[in-house]
């Protein structure tokens, strides 16, 4: 608890208005800090948001009604009067320039700064934070040498030395009290690293605009959330937002600074770094950016007989894929070493050298970083295999943009022909694979992940994915319409029930094919209209092959 006073202490400019009397914030405890009006208690502080289509400042009356002790918003009382907005009597209202780095910045100090006390990593891009961040995880609690104990947040959920904590996360990061909420446990539980996966969403909605980064990395920057940001220069301006909060936080004593990028998404970096200006980062000649040193990683591609050049740190070569193991030698600066690990793709090469550059900066031993990658069986959702005794390879991933269905694809047209009894189909195999596009969202990737399925897949079926208030059947054309520049009207199929549409993918396979359901991956729901239901890839898979066993 903390009185209200000492919260606003912290917030640099408000106007504090009383209705109908005088009100000593002194003497207003606050016990909790909420922007959802379904979830104030007696005691809260209620910050109103206004939205894209809810305006929080018209639940005020009804936030009082359950218990709120303080209000926060950015309208004036004379602006509520003018929208039919009545305060209730007795009432402390508080308005702010900046609502969401003011529900930041109370619910930070309402827990003390819990990121303060711990070493925070921030990841962020398009495709493969989650991945990185659990592989990141693995590393850090295999370093048994010291007390490391891990805490993460991810879209897929939150987990505190290994222990999952319900979320209920929609592929984003959560809002502000709950990110607070979930550091100041990690704090308390004695937690030495916290790993935050920090998406364009958030960082742009400020939900993790009052935690203090010491490492801020970068996984890649493709086309994806045009919708929200309206442009890519304003998406890439999202990403920078989490190194401009490096640049910012104050150093801690005794812990590092870094910021990563990969070397090999050079025209991201540019943009990355363009999006900074000088005066924000403050660079100079040595690469530094106000004492922090930036590290690059990369994949060395051997064939092209070209050296990388200096500014990369760490890098991979002589890589080995099979299909159970992928192995390479990494190198760093102070040496090189072998490391295996069970994903496959050379996207998931990129995801292990980047939580390795950043465990290498926190002076991990190379020992530990091929332990915790190696036995990293896998991540949810992320080329997930299921196996139910069937003669082909069915997979649940959440690639679920041009840029990610394309890298998928490619790395599962090397699993092809793969039969549990040993025989090589590699030549009659095919990959079918099974996608939708959410509705309301960035409508100029359909075309361009029908295109990619078009080109790279044998077959492909096309079905539902969070249509919400969109016209599924529209989403579904415009995929097509992408899939036909590329093959022939026999090679996909149109079912809009994404039950149906795995089952028909599982029914058609054949021994050595390939089945790939993407764009749900972890999710454990879907949308339509704008109601969720319960849903998973992977039960909607498992009961495919069972009915097909069943059948045959």
């Amino acid at each position: 608890m903390k009185n209200l006073k000492a919260l606003l202490a912290h917030l640099p400019d408000y106007t504090v208005y009383t209705v109908h009397g005088e009100a000593n914030l002194d003497s207003i405890t606050i016990t909790d800090i909420t922007s959802d009006n379904r979830t104030v208690t007696p005691g809260a502080l209620f910050v109103a948001i206004q939205g894209q289509s809810v305006d929080g400042h018209r639940f005020l009356a009804n936030a009082v009604e359950r218990g709120a002790v303080a209000l926060i918003g950015t309208k004036s009382p004379a602006t509520l009067l003018e929208e039919n907005i009545a305060l209730p009597r007795d009432t402390v209202y508080i308005t702010v320039p900046d609502v969401r780095q003011t529900l930041a910045l109370c619910c930070a100090a309402f827990h003390d700064f819990p990121s303060r006390a711990m070493t925070v990593i921030g990841i962020t891009g398009t495709d493969g934070k989650t991945t990185t961040a659990t592989i990141l995880e693995a590393i850090l609690a295999a370093d048994d040498a010291v007390d490391a104990t891990v805490g993460v947040i991810t879209t897929i959920g939150a987990r505190i030395d290994g222990q999952e904590i319900d979320t209920g996360f929609h592929v984003t990061t959560p809002e502000a009290p709950q990110v607070q909420r979930f550091l100041a446990q990690m704090r308390d539980a004695g937690c030495r690293y916290a790993i935050v996966e920090s998406t364009s969403h958030g960082l742009a909605q400020e939900r993790v605009a009052a935690v203090d980064y010491d490492i801020a990395a970068v996984t890649n920057i493709t086309h994806e959330h045009i919708d929200y940001h309206g442009t890519r220069e304003a998406y890439v301006a999202a990403k920078a937002l989490l190194f401009r909060s490096l640049y910012q936080s104050p150093p801690k004593p005794g812990i590092i600074r870094r910021a990563v990028l990969n070397a090999d998404d050079a025209g991201s970096v540019d943009a990355l770094i363009s999006a900074l200006d000088e005066e924000a980062i403050g660079r100079d000649n040595s690469g530094h950016t106000n004492s922090v040193p930036i590290l690059r990683y990369g994949i060395r591609n051997e064939l092209s007989g070209d050296e990388y050049p200096q500014e990369v740190d760490v890098y991979a070569c002589q890589m080995v894929a099979a299909p159970d193991q992928t192995r390479f030698l990494l190198h760093w600066w102070a040496g090189e070493f072998p490391v295996e690990t069970p994903l496959i793709g050379d996207f998931n090469v990129q995801n292990i050298l980047c939580a390795a550059s950043i465990a290498l900066a926190l002076g991990v031993n190379p020992e530990h970083i091929q332990r915790g990658v190696a036995d990293l069986s896998g991540v949810v959702g992320r080329m997930e295999r299921i196996d139910h005794g069937q003669p082909f390879l069915a997979v649940v991933d959440f690639a679920h943009s041009p840029a990610s269905l394309e890298r998928a694809l490619i790395t599962l047209r090397g699993l092809v022909g793969q039969r549990t009894d040993g025989e090589d189909d590699s030549e009659r195999g095919r990959l079918i694979a099974i996608f939708g596009s959410a509705g309301l969202r960035d409508v100029v990737k359909r075309r361009l992940m029908g295109q990619v399925s078009g080109r790279l897949a044998d077959f492909t079926v096309i079905t539902a994915e969070d249509p919400r208030t969109e016209d599924l059947d529209a989403i579904n054309q415009e995929i097509a319409a992408g899939v036909q520049e590329f093959a022939a009207n026999d090679a996909f199929a149109i079912v809009p029930d994404r039950a149906e549409a795995i089952q028909f993918a599982v029914d058609m396979a054949c021994p050595g094919d390939v089945v790939a359901a993407f764009g749900k991956g972890h999710e454990r729901s879907i949308c339509f209209g704008e109601t969720e239901y319960p849903w998973s890839d992977q039960e909607a898979m498992a009961t495919a092959l069972d009915r097909r066993s069943a059948t045959s």
